[in-house]
């Protein structure tokens, strides 16, 4: 395979706030004329490091460091309590998002809900896009995920994306229809129809 693109230094954006003093990374697109499709991203071998294709362009990350791990594995832990408990749908993650054939993702986190569980193929992947993503941002790719991925995620249709960030202690709330996202430092609000869930933060980063 050619024209992978890959994570270089370079200096934080405006949006980037709140981050630690590691380097900073985001992918830098190489020259190239190859455009990805899932079928290539299915034929690649197994590895630690992550794969997502936007728009056509295949984009590789580190694998996440154990605090990130830990909080995936904590919130996860606690929305899919909220999900079974109520009936919504199903959490899961990290899991590979096929929106269409150039537009792959790999998310920490997402939520389908139960009227729409036809997308998850439960030997595979996701077959369309969620009601719900959740990042968790590392320090190798925090500006990556706040702002390429995360408009490449409205572009294909996800309502709603939650950024989580470690370093404050908190989490963005952006939704397809406002321009700013709204941030939570205290407890998160989870609306799936008419019910409305509050997550409190401190369960959440209870193990960082």
């Amino acid at each position: 395979m050619m024209g992978c693109t890959t994570l270089t230094p370079i200096d934080p954006n405006e949006y980037d706030v709140g981050a630690t003093d590691r380097p900073r990374r985001i992918p830098m697109e190489r020259s190239s004329a190859v455009r990805y499709t899932y079928q290539d991203l299915l034929a690649l071998p197994q590895s630690a490091t992550r794969h997502e294709i936007l728009d056509g362009k295949l984009y590789v990350t580190a694998a996440p460091r154990v605090n990130h791990q830990r909080v995936v594995r904590d919130m996860g832990a606690i929305m899919h309590g909220l999900a079974r408990e109520h009936g919504l749908g199903e959490v899961v993650g990290p899991v590979t998002i096929h929106a269409h054939d150039e537009m792959v993702f790999e998310p920490d986190l997402v939520f389908v809900r139960a009227d729409r569980s036809q997308i998850i193929d439960p030997e595979g992947d996701v077959h369309g896009v969620p009601d719900l993503v959740i990042e968790v941002l590392s320090p190798s790719n925090r500006s990556y995920d706040r702002n390429m991925k995360r408009k490449h995620y409205f572009e294909s249709g996800v309502p709603e994306v939650w950024l989580v960030d470690i370093a404050s202690r908190s989490i963005d709330v952006w939704r397809s229809d406002s321009p700013t996202p709204e941030r939570v430092r205290e407890a998160v609000t989870w609306r799936v129809g008419e019910l409305t869930l509050e997550i409190p933060l401190e369960q959440v980063f209870m193990a960082v």
